[in-house]
């Protein structure tokens, strides 16, 4: 009699290949003849927008710009403050190691390595610095597992495997109009940004469609003032993306991310045109569930089997709503005056906790910087940075390396004021998205059977064994080579719908019957 064997491919978690690229920059930025001359260099801020970001045959490319903004004060009188930027193109290809990789957009975040900005005359800037941009890969791995087993005495148990693999992802760049009221005479636009904030998302045979509301704030700085004031100006949205393998039962994350705005009028219009140029992201992952083998014996003969790990990524949690973080600090000159502030934000990644007991745990945290404008007694400004951390609340056991993070971050209101010479900021920030989580399960890979057992006729028909409390019934009677079913029918013991394979004991004196 030959053993049946039945084998099945699952598609399994192979980790996250990670790589630090180094964006260098130099470059001058000439400032416009409408305006004023520089006096003095504020901020200078370098920020990525990635244009494209492809995972396919091999190869990581992304290309994009660094935006590069500089904020300056001119010889006027007052604190006004004025904004000019330059992009920057890079392109990147990086050939991944050998092994096999989802194909689509990989995970993108990084910081700034360092940035000296420096005025050369009063319209010419020279600017040079460098990005540091990181990027994960999604690693896939065939895991061939047994999924049944038949004939030659064999006993088997068996377990669920529940996991998600992803079918489709895709970065979509979308634009958006809409119309403003002009800005005054005298009014200063410094910038124009935004947020996406998901409302809702629908998956149908071979596409998605999302629902929500760009939030799009505009920091100015009036005629009759030298505060930075914000006006907000929200644009519903609705997208339709084509995703070639999702279906209606799969699940689908959602984000989004304002690229760029622009503000352009008319002469003598009473209303400014505003474009969003923003980027919607999609995951769609599907639910897999496959019963494999865990373990096996034979009752007949001598068995060796081949034991291996699958890991499976599941939804961990949702990751949703706001979250407000509160700055405080000395200021270096207690009598200035706070005028506003600017906030960048880097992406939460998965970071170890030391914990006290020998389960590894993991939380997410984010770095940011807050940008205040100063004023001194004089007019002049001075831009004072506030590194910061912030994380969202939940605490998940597990390794950094067995984290998938399917999610975007923006930054949706920023409040700046002192009291005496102590700085406050307040800001909240708006959080979309899941955290998937691999999880490893030990299932047979292999199975051989060896020589026949010995005849038993002339051994004992019955032993018995000192069960402990949560022994397993499968164990047991594999050690003595039996039937479990034949172990529980002699003992008794209520199944409570089990199969006997996955049943337990308590402390108990058990018959084991002899199957030889």
């Amino acid at each position: 009699m030959e053993l049946k064997v039945f084998k099945d491919t699952i598609a399994a978690y192979g980790g996250r290949w990670e790589t630090r690229l180094e964006l260098p920059v130099e470059t001058e930025i000439l400032i416009p003849d409408y305006l004023p001359a520089v006096f003095k260099i504020v901020k200078c801020l370098i920020e990525p927008v990635v244009l494209q970001n492809r995972v396919g045959s091999g190869r990581w490319q992304s290309e994009g710009y660094l935006r590069c903004t500089v904020y300056y004060q001119s010889d006027e009188p007052g604190c006004r403050l004025y904004r000019t930027e330059q992009k920057f193109a890079f392109e990147k290809s990086v050939e991944l190691p050998a092994g096999r990789y989802a194909e689509g957009p990989a995970q993108i975040w990084g910081e700034p390595e360092y940035c000296n900005c420096r005025a050369v005359s009063e319209h010419r800037i020279d600017l040079r610095g460098a990005y540091i941009l990181c990027g994960a890969v999604l690693a896939e791995k065939d895991c061939e597992l047994l999924t049944s087993l038949a004939d030659c005495g064999i006993e088997q148990r068996t377990r669920e495997l529940n996991g998600l693999y992803r079918v489709a992802a895709e970065e979509k760049t979308l634009t958006a109009e809409s119309t403003v009221p002009m800005p005054g005479t005298g009014e200063s636009v410094l910038d124009v940004s935004g947020c996406f904030a998901l409302g809702g998302v629908t998956v149908q045979t071979g596409q998605a469609s999302v629902q929500g509301v760009l939030q799009v704030q505009i920091c100015y700085q009036p005629a009759d003032s030298e505060e930075l004031v914000v006006r907000q100006k929200e644009i519903s949205v609705q997208q339709t993306v084509e995703l070639p393998g999702a279906a209606e039962e799969d699940s689908c994350i959602a984000w989004g991310e304002v690229m760029a705005c622009t503000l352009t009028a008319a002469q003598g219009a009473g209303e400014a045109d505003l474009g969003v140029t923003w980027k919607l992201h999609l995951e769609v992952w599907h639910p897999a569930a496959r019963t494999v083998v865990a373990d096996a014996y034979s009752t007949l003969c001598q068995t060796q089997t081949v034991q291996t790990v699958c890991k499976l990524l599941e939804r961990t949690a949702e990751l949703g709503g706001r979250i407000s973080v509160v700055l405080e600090d000395d200021l270096p000159d207690g009598d200035c005056t706070v005028k506003g502030c600017f906030v960048t934000l880097g992406m939460p990644c998965a970071a170890p906790l030391e914990a006290e007991e020998s389960q590894p745990r993991l939380r997410l945290s984010g770095k940011g910087t807050a940008h205040v404008f100063c004023a001194d007694a004089r007019g002049e400004l001075t831009c004072y940075d506030k590194n910061f951390v912030w994380q969202p609340e939940g605490v998940w056991p597990g390794l950094p390396a067995d984290t998938c993070l399917c999610a975007g971050a923006s930054v949706v209101r920023v409040a700046s004021s002192k009291n005496g010479a102590r700085l406050r900021v307040e800001l909240e920030i708006e959080l979309t998205g899941a955290l998937l989580q691999a999880h490893a399960a030990r299932a047979l890979c292999g199975v051989e059977l060896g020589e026949e057992y010995a005849d038993g006729k002339d051994g004992p028909a019955l032993y018995v064994y000192y069960a402990r409390q949560g022994e397993r019934v499968f164990d047991i009677a594999k050690r003595y080579h039996a039937r479990a079913r034949d172990l529980v029918q002699a003992n008794r013991l209520e199944a409570e719908g089990k199969q006997p394979q996955d049943l337990t004991t308590e402390s108990t004196c058990l018959l084991i019957p002899a199957a030889l």
